[in-house]
């Protein structure tokens, strides 16, 4: 199983940095920290958008959770990094008027 400070390297790697989806307001993601590997996993990931920095909770178990369970081979961290990009723009989109979103962010600035 990788550790905490494995998944956290591998996958700060991939996902810091500016990230688009389509024409929509970029989301900057400023800093990853991965908080649990199991029987969850628990990223805290910093973000910054629309001038705003938020620190943004992204939790998943079962077969998610089982990602890092292996080995952190490049497909797992790339797949890894896609869920929780995907997730942070539907947090980002859904955090004004679903509970469950404003609940996984509290804004630092």
């Amino acid at each position: 199983m990788a550790t905490a400070e494995q998944v956290q390297e591998k996958l700060g790697v991939k996902l810091r940095g500016v990230q688009r989806e389509g024409p929509g307001i970029p989301i900057e993601v400023l800093k990853v920290q991965v908080a649990e590997v199991s029987p969850s996993l628990l990223l805290d990931v910093d973000v910054r958008a629309s001038g705003e920095v938020w620190r943004v909770s992204l939790k998943y178990t079962g077969q998610e959770a089982s990602l890092v369970s292996g080995d952190l081979a490049d497909e797992t961290v790339e797949y890894l990094a896609l869920l929780a990009r995907t997730h942070l723009f539907e947090w980002w989109h859904t955090k004004d008027t679903e509970k469950a979103s404003k609940r996984m962010g509290v804004r630092l600035e």
